[in-house]
């Protein structure tokens, strides 16, 4: 049985999914995983019903990584980003998920899958790895907050990482993720 899947990857407070609650009127058929590594935006999924949590990073293998702080209740595994008040004397030590291994693991190629990834320089790595597993083709629909503009250690991979991606939506807004 085809199953209908939204994974909010980078799901901070849980923004995206009440946005898409809010606007897609078949949001109730969905299947909503959260991926959020800060303990803080974790305690706020959690009061949200009908989602599973994964408090951990997506990322291209199961491990701990450094994610530094910013301001607005964010982080970013890069410590040269260049907004969002990064402190690279403030990081803490999160766990990751191999993202591609996770998807395999939990889904049916088959499945109506939708991702929306909006997570500070990490979409390059996510990106990666799952185009390196074949499994680009499992998401019906992409939407992509890019970073790299805000991350110099990360402007030499836009192009390639993009053009694995070719029907990913960007992300500035949230009313871009409106599926028309």
């Amino acid at each position: 049985m085809m199953r209908k899947i939204f994974l909010d990857v980078g799901a901070a407070d849980g923004s995206s999914v009440r946005f898409f609650r809010g606007y897609y009127p078949e949001a109730y058929k969905f299947e909503i995983y959260c991926f959020e590594p800060l303990p803080d935006n974790v305690a706020l999924l959690n009061l949200i019903t009908d989602i599973v949590v994964i408090p951990a990073a997506a990322w291209g293998c199961d491990g701990q990584e450094l994610l530094y702080i910013g301001k607005y209740k964010a982080g970013t595994m890069f410590s040269d980003k260049l907004t969002g008040q990064v402190d690279p004397d403030n990081f803490v030590q999160v766990p990751t998920i191999d993202f591609a291994k996770f998807v395999k693991a939990h889904f049916d190629r088959e499945d109506e899958i939708w991702l929306k990834l909006n997570v500070e320089g990490a979409e390059y790595e996510i990106i990666s790895h799952l185009h390196e597993h074949d499994l680009i083709d499992w998401f019906d629909r992409i939407y992509v907050r890019w970073h790299a503009y805000k991350i110099p250690s990360l402007q030499k991979e836009h192009d390639r990482v993009a053009a694995m991606v070719p029907n990913a939506v960007p992300i500035w807004r949230k009313k871009e993720m409106l599926p028309l």
